[in-house]
Formats: structure tokens, C-alpha cells, sequence
């Protein structure tokens, strides 16, 4: 037999009945204090901040040439990035210095559209934060261009942590295939010579020139003679970059017998950066001689 409401409550004493657990006051949460943690965790969380795209489109490369354009990262969107930066000013300054360090600046610019400023359009106050800096040589090889000189408002003398220079050269113009059409053959050697000796008298902590190249280059032709001699002269350390495989005591005489396609696909890569098409085209007649000849 069920009881009523009112004949059940007549079963319990006031004694048995539980009272509901009071609810605690929650606490303000406190601020994370991101300075307290160690330099090496703060500047893991900088990277992320700086170099995580929000789309696909920021995957885009910077550039074609050189160590600048295939070890660029991706930014992220510049909303976030001004965001840290303006926390506060300890914080801008760890970020800000993270950020120049870890990037590779060109010399000068070359014509293949990368979205990274050069040296000279870095503001003057974080030139002292780079470590690595670029020269890409062999564009223009006919006529080099005139903003291309070495002077005060280059801000090289900023960049007092500055390590590494890069150097990589598109084609060598001193070779048989550009007869006819360079101004002489020594004339952008001594152009190029010319211009990696200023800048290595400008550069007050520089430690080492790493060179690489595209294929034709040699290491034993005139335009690469020239920069190891100027380099050494300096008394730098001489590094050699991936692309071209060149190492340490082994030198790459041309073959006679080389077929000189090479040389003159990156001529025309060097001189107009567009002609990727026409390039492919002269692999292709290569490919077809060397197949009819044997």
C-alpha cells in the first residue's frame, strides 16, 4: 500500500533529513604570467604566434631563389602578430628579436616576387637582430642594377649580429655560352668581386660566407674564384650550401665535352625569371641530342 505525501513525511525526523551542500564562491582566476616561464618555453610560444597560417594562401613560398626563398616559414595573420607584439614591451622586444633572428634578408632584391623586405627597408632598430642575410648574384648579369651598391644607407653597420652570409649564384657569365651577349668576360666578375668586398668590410661580426649555386656553376670558374679569394681575404670560413653539393677540397672542371644547356638555362632563369617554360624546352632538346647521339 502506497502513503500519501503527507502520511510519508510523518516516517522522517527533521534529524534525517540531509541538507543540500552549500555551493563555494568561485574564485577570480588568476593571470597567467607568461614572463615567469623559462626563455626556451616563452620563444616556443612566440613561434607559434608568429609562424602558425590561418589558410592556405600563407603557405605560399618566398620567392624562387636562394636559402631566403625554401627555409622561409609561413606567417601568421598579421592581426595576431601585431597583438603580441603590443602586450607589452618586454614582450615585444623577446618576439621582436625572435622573429629577425630566425629569418633569412636579402642583400638586394631580385625578380622573383618575394613578399620579405630586403635589408635596406628594415626598420634600423631591428637590423641589430638579424643573424643571416643573403646575396643573390647573376640577375641582371648584362646590367647589373644601379641601386645595387654598398653604402651607409644599406644599415650593414647595424647589423652587428649578423653571422652568416649566404651567397648564391644563378649562373656565371664568364663561361663560352654567354659570348655575345655579356659586356666582356670579366666584366661581372669584377662587378660581383667588387660588391662582396664592400659588403665583407661592412659587416663588423660576420664569421662565415656559405656559397651555393644553380647547376652550371663551378666552383673553379671565374665568377666563384673571385668570391673565395675575397672571402679569404677576409679570413672567413668558408661553408658550401645543399643545392650545388660542392665540398671541401674537390673542385668541378668543366668537361669539354659538357653540353652547355645548362649554362644557358640559367642565364635565362638569372636574366628573366619568367621563362620557366623556354627553360624546360632546352632540357628538352638536350635530353633529345644526347638520345640521337647515342
Amino acid at each position: 500500500m502506497r502513503l500519501k505525501k503527507s502520511q510519508r513525511a510523518e516516517f522522517f525526523e527533521d534529524d534525517d533529513i540531509v541538507p543540500a551542500k552549500p555551493v563555494p564562491a568561485r574564485l577570480p582566476s588568476k593571470p597567467f604570467r607568461l614572463l615567469d616561464l623559462p626563455s626556451e618555453i616563452r620563444e616556443r610560444i612566440y613561434h607559434f604566434a608568429l609562424f602558425t597560417p590561418a589558410r592556405k594562401s600563407a603557405l605560399k613560398k618566398n620567392g624562387t631563389v636562394g636559402a631566403s626563398a625554401k627555409k622561409s616559414k609561413a606567417f601568421s595573420p598579421t592581426a595576431q602578430r601585431i597583438a603580441l607584439f603590443l602586450t607589452s614591451r618586454r614582450i615585444h622586444d623577446e618576439a621582436s628579436y625572435y622573429f629577425y633572428s630566425t629569418q633569412i634578408f636579402r642583400l638586394f632584391p631580385v625578380q622573383d616576387f618575394a613578399r620579405m623586405p630586403t635589408v635596406r627597408q628594415l626598420p634600423r632598430r631591428h637590423r641589430s637582430s638579424v643573424t643571416t642575410i643573403e646575396l643573390i648574384l647573376g640577375n641582371s648579369w648584362t646590367a647589373p642594377p644601379k641601386t645595387w651598391t654598398v653604402n651607409q644607407g644599406l644599415g650593414l653597420h647595424d647589423m652587428v649580429l649578423t653571422r652568416t652570409l649566404k651567397v648564391f649564384i644563378e649562373c656565371d657569365p664568364s663561361q663560352p655560352i654567354f659570348e655575345g651577349f655579356r659586356v666582356s668576360k670579366e666584366y661581372y666578375t669584377e662587378f660581383a668581386g667588387r660588391l662582396m668586398r664592400q659588403v665583407l668590410e661592412r659587416l663588423p661580426g660576420l664569421v662565415q660566407v656559405e656559397f651555393d649555386a644553380y647547376p652550371s656553376v663551378h666552383k673553379n670558374g671565374s665568377l666563384m674564384t673571385r668570391l673565395l679569394q675575397e672571402t679569404r681575404d677576409f679570413q672567413k670560413r668558408v661553408l658550401w650550401g645543399p643545392e650545388r653539393g660542392w665540398v671541401d677540397g674537390e673542385d668541378d672542371y668543366d668537361d669539354p665535352a659538357e653540353d652547355p644547356a645548362d649554362a644557358a638555362i640559367d642565364g635565362l632563369r638569372a636574366s628573366h625569371p619568367g621563362v620557366d617554360v623556354l627553360a624546360e624546352s632546352l632540357q628538352l632538346v638536350s635530353l633529345g641530342t644526347e638520345t640521337v647521339a647515342a
